[in-house]
């Protein structure tokens, strides 16, 4: 088998009509635990490098970016980081968000955030964004980047064929290489994040 297999880890806030369990329980999709909280995603080991990239099953520019979310991961795997894409609409259910990973071969952790916990962590506004972390040693984490993913759209409307410039990617390896990243934030460009009141 695969050591790159699909596997999907869905953290789920899970909140009842009777109101929120502070600890709730864990289910599993295919051969993963998952554990419903978010909060996991700002924790790591000193120097260790975390990137959530928020997304949404049918927002056309992050769609069109689902192969560099891979690419991306794959990198990030390498150099012994970790990636979580994060469904930043309270209304992605479960089965959207697992279809979703299937039909793009997305191999990363994907997160629901229906009460957009990470989404106001970050204070994420379009989907696609990418943020990168570095863990520091007291377990608290910093913002490297946060932006854009690359320049394959110029604008609403214009794409290019292919994009030119790798922004994240940039990123990540200076955040490997312990080094200031030349421009830390880029405005995203994409769908709007609605934010829940």
């Amino acid at each position: 088998m695969s050591s790159r297999m699909l596997a999907i880890s869905v953290l789920l806030s899970v909140c009842t009509m009777l109101g929120c369990s502070s600890t709730p329980a864990s289910t599993s999709v295919g051969t993963r635990a998952v554990n419903p909280d978010l909060k996991k995603a700002l924790q790591g080991q000193p120097g260790e490098v975390a990137v959530l990239i928020f997304a949404s099953p049918d927002c056309p520019i992050s769609n069109a970016l689902a192969p560099e979310y891979q690419r991306v991961h794959e990198q990030l795997l390498e150099g012994g980081g970790r990636m979580y894409l994060v469904h930043a609409r309270g209304d992605v259910t479960r089965s959207a968000a697992e279809k979703h990973a299937e039909a793009y071969k997305l191999q990363m952790e994907v997160l629901l955030d229906p009460q957009q916990y990470l989404v106001q962590k970050m204070d994420a506004t379009v989907t696609p964004e990418a943020v990168v972390l570095l863990f520091k040693d007291d377990g608290s984490w910093k913002k490297i980047y946060q932006g854009k993913i690359n320049d394959l759209y110029a604008s609403l409307g214009n794409r290019r064929d292919h994009p030119t410039q790798f922004w994240l990617r940039d990123a990540i390896d200076a955040s490997f290489r312990g080094e200031a990243v030349e421009i830390a934030y880029r405005a995203p460009l994409g769908c709007y994040i609605e934010r829940i009141r």
